[in-house]
């Protein structure tokens, strides 16, 4: 299944750009996609050390075990992020 994942500052500048599209296996919960990206980009796992990050599925604040569908808009940001 495809999951769109919108970046906010910092996050963004440590994968390069704002939006990207993941491939993931069906039933694939939050942890998992997080998980995929801090191996592809590890300076993600830093920066999510430096402060909480918050994490929004389709508009809605989601928990790690949040299980992911077709075409969900995953959104990864701290509490307060520039533009």
């Amino acid at each position: 299944m495809n999951i769109q994942v919108r970046f906010a500052e910092p996050f963004w500048r440590v994968v390069g750009q704002r939006n990207l599209e993941m491939r993931m296996v069906s039933e694939s919960n939050v942890r998992g996609l997080l998980a995929l990206l801090c191996q592809q980009y590890p300076g993600i796992s830093t920066e999510m050390a430096e402060s909480t990050t918050l994490l929004f599925v389709n508009e809605e604040e989601v928990d790690m075990d949040t299980i992911l569908e077709e075409g969900d808009e995953v959104h990864i940001l701290w509490p307060i992020a520039g533009g």
